[in-house]
């Protein structure tokens, strides 16, 4: 039923018209605009009202974070993908608090951007496998917040991520196949050691952290990762 609409924003064309050619073969994907300067990008979302902004964060003029901030200003329905060439995770949470769905490093390959893409269409998050490791690092390094989430076992920061996204006790049971039950003595015991009142508590938390915008690949890399460290 139609197509996801793209609009493409960075200051070099070589890079632009690769991302064209790039999205060319998706049925459901069109580029409809380029911008090369952040003041350009906001005429051309506005004139076309696309479904995906992909920028550059270091646009010229108007640089991704106030881009993005002046659009969501005049309340445009566009969702967000940024482009970096570098892995920067206080950048990233700028963006995310924003409401930038997607983030994508530029040495990424085409997987990722379709995945971006998609995922922000669908109104999910979707933060590349190569900075998720450096941004959970960054997650367990702010105190003030994330202290006590050493204190969670992997199967407790799993059923934590899920809740952040939304998912009741019984969809959490299902995708980890275990017992409705079980979920909700792991809920309890989440909230028990992160010292919350309940499941929205630890929600925000999740985001706050960004935790919650890691994509679940990557949390599923992450946690395996740590189970064999345990």
């Amino acid at each position: 039923m139609g197509f996801i609409s793209v609009i493409v924003a960075d200051d070099h064309k070589l890079f632009r018209d690769g991302v064209r050619k790039l999205l060319e073969p998706e049925s459901d994907i069109q580029v409809v605009g380029e911008a090369e300067d952040g003041i350009e990008a906001l005429d051309v979302v506005r004139d076309n009202d696309p479904d995906i902004l992909l920028f550059d964060v270091n646009l010229p003029r108007l640089d991704g974070l106030q881009l993005v901030r002046e659009l969501n200003n005049f309340h445009a329905r566009v969702k967000y993908v940024a482009l970096s060439a570098y892995d920067d995770e206080e950048r990233l949470s700028a963006l995310s608090a924003e409401g930038v769905q997607g983030f994508v490093l530029k040495a990424s390959g085409k997987v990722e951007l379709l995945s971006a893409i998609r995922s922000a269409h669908r109104g999910q998050n979707y933060v590349d496998p190569k900075v998720a490791g450096r941004l959970l690092t960054s997650f367990y390094k702010r105190k003030e917040d994330t202290d006590q989430l050493y204190e969670l076992t992997p199967r407790e920061k799993e059923i934590l991520y899920w809740l952040s996204q939304g998912f009741s006790n019984h969809e959490i049971a299902n995708k980890m196949v275990l017992s409705e039950k079980t979920v909700k003595n792991h809920v309890s015991h989440v909230l028990k050691k992160l010292d919350l009142r309940d499941r929205t508590q630890a929600a925000i938390m999740a985001w706050k952290v960004g935790f919650a915008q890691l994509n679940p690949d990557s949390v599923h890399k992450i946690l395996e990762f740590n189970r064999r460290s345990i």
